[in-house]
């Protein structure tokens, strides 16, 4: 993100990364296409992502787009930091050489991180904008897929659904 973080910009970053998370799960699910447990939580997951970049864009568009962040204070800080994390940047990321995962854990482990950083991020947007219905609802979402993915990571069980309770 080379010059200073905006808003647009943090959501713009959004959209992209909903875009890449859908790609990535679509992935996933081909390559786990004999699994159907596996394969029904990739397609779910990507569902719910292409969804995600669609209210984003939404949101996008009532942002002005001269929207400047003046004086950078902590949260736009904030963001600026998550944006260069890892997840976005690093040779580590979540969706990094995504043809390299082999195994039921790896790629559980490998969505588990991405929902996380992507949690933490829209958070960090939240923090800048504020009160937002849109942007909470995908929040909610979004701690769903983490609790979701963690669930059937831990105890293997069978994913009824992303609104799956423990």
């Amino acid at each position: 993100m080379g010059d200073e973080m905006t808003l647009r910009k943090s959501i713009e970053l959004a959209v992209t990364t909903e875009k890449l998370g859908a790609g990535f799960y679509k992935a996933l699910g081909k390559r786990f296409r004999e699994n159907k447990e596996l394969n029904e939580l990739f397609a779910l997951l990507a569902k719910d992502e292409e969804a995600h970049e669609k209210q984003f864009r939404a949101l996008l568009e009532k942002i002005p787009a001269d929207e400047k962040a003046g004086k950078p204070d902590d949260r736009y800080q904030y963001l600026a930091a998550l944006s260069l994390s890892e997840f976005f940047v690093g040779k580590e990321g979540a969706l990094k050489d995504a043809d390299k995962i082999k195994t039921r854990d790896d790629a559980l482990r490998r969505a588990f991180s991405f929902e996380k950083a992507t949690l933490l991020f829209y958070h960090g947007i939240k923090d800048v904008l504020g009160e937002n219905e849109l942007l909470q609802n995908i929040i909610r979402a979004e701690k769903s897929h983490v609790v979701s993915v963690m669930k059937y990571l831990l105890t293997g069980a069978k994913m009824r659904g992303l609104s799956d309770t423990w």
